[in-house]
C-alpha cells in the first residue's frame, strides 16, 4: 500500500511499503521450506562429533580410562572425564516401554571401579564385551572411538538443499514483495524521482513532471482458478506523453486507490479518470 511520507506545496513524497499480507506467504514459505530444515541442520550438527574411550592398564587386571566427547562436527570439545581403578565393564538391562507403549528393554553400559559404577552413555553391549576381553589380555591400551560426522554429513547436505531452494525462491520469485519504492514529486525542480530498493534492485531514476499527461486508476479483473477465487485489483498509473505508463501502487480497496490517484492528480494539476 502506498503511503504519504511528506506533502508540501512544492514537494510530494510517496512510498510503497512492505505489505504484511504480501509478506505472509513468503514468510510461511521460508519458515516451512527453509526454516525447519535449517533447524534440523543445527540439531544434526550439534549431535555430530566424536565419542572416545581411551584406556591404559596400570595393573594386569586394573585400568585407567579417559572419556572425551565433541559436538558440532568435532569443533566443540566436551570435558575430559577421568575414570580410575576400572575392573570390568558391566551391562544393566532395564525394562521400559517404546513409543507404542509396548514393553521393551534398554541396556546401559557401566565401568565398575573401586568407587562404584560409572555410566557410559555412548557405549554399547559390544563395546562392553570388547572391554572385558581387553582386561583378560596382555594388551596395554584400548581405544574405542565413535565418529558419526561422515554419516551425518550426508543428512546435512540433503537438508541444506531445501534451505538453498527456499532462499533461492525468495531471491528469484518473491523478491518483488520485499522491494520498497519511493516516489518524490518535486515541483521546484520539475522532476519525479523514483527510488527502488530491494533484494535484487537498488536504483534511482528521474523523469520530468512535464512528461506526465494523466493519472489513471486501472481496474484489473483476475479470474477464478482451481486454487484461487476471482478478485478485482486497482492500479494507480501515470500516463506519459510518449505513450508509456508508470504503475505507482496497487490494491484491492478501490476507494483508497482512487484517493491516491486524486491526490497525485490534484498535486500535479493533471486530469484523472
Amino acid at each position: 500500500m502506498m503511503k504519504i511520507i511528506e506533502k508540501t506545496e512544492h514537494l510530494l513524497k510517496l512510498k510503497n511499503g512492505l505489505s504484511l499480507s504480501g509478506l505472509l506467504f513468503p514468510t510461511v514459505w521460508v519458515t516451512g521450506f527453509s526454516g525447519i530444515p535449517l533447524l534440523m541442520i543445527f540439531i544434526t550438527m550439534s549431535s555430530s562429533g566424536v565419542e572416545r574411550l581411551s584406556c591404559t592398564k596400570i595393573e594386569p587386571k586394573i585400568v585407567s580410562c579417559e572419556m572425551s566427547t565433541s559436538s558440532f562436527m568435532g569443533l566443540v570439545k566436551g570435558e575430559l572425564e577421568s575414570i580410575q581403578q576400572v575392573k570390568e565393564a558391566r551391562v544393566d538391562k532395564i525394562e521400559t516401554t517404546d513409543s507404542d507403549g509396548n514393553s521393551t528393554f534398554k541396556q546401559n553400559v557401566f565401568l565398575a571401579t573401586n568407587q562404584g559404577d560409572v555410566y557410559l552413555p555412548y557405549q554399547t553391549v559390544k563395546d562392553a564385551e570388547l572391554f572385558n576381553k581387553y582386561i583378560q589380555t596382555s594388551v596395554s591400551k584400548l581405544v574405542i572411538e565413535k565418529d558419526n560426522r561422515l554419516a551425518n554429513f550426508g543428512s546435512i547436505l540433503f537438508q541444506g538443499s531445501f534451505v538453498v531452494i527456499g532462499f533461492a525462491a525468495i531471491y528469484f520469485v518473491f523478491h518483488n514483495l520485499f522491494s520498497v519504492e519511493t516516489y518524490i514529486f518535486d515541483k521546484n525542480a520539475s522532476i519525479l524521482t523514483i527510488k527502488k530498493r530491494g533484494i535484487r534492485v537498488n536504483e534511482v531514476t528521474e523523469k520530468s513532471l512535464s512528461e506526465i499527461s494523466e493519472v489513471e486508476l486501472k481496474t484489473v479483473h483476475v479470474h477464478k482458478t482451481e486454487h484461487m477465487d476471482s478478485y478485482t485489483w486497482y492500479d494507480v498509473h501515470l500516463l506519459m506523453n510518449v505513450g508509456d505508463s508508470l504503475c505507482l501502487s496497487g490494491g484491492l480497496n478501490r476507494e483508497e486507490q482512487q484517493k491516491m490517484a486524486d491526490l497525485i492528480c490534484s498535486y500535479l494539476d493533471k486530469r484523472s479518470h
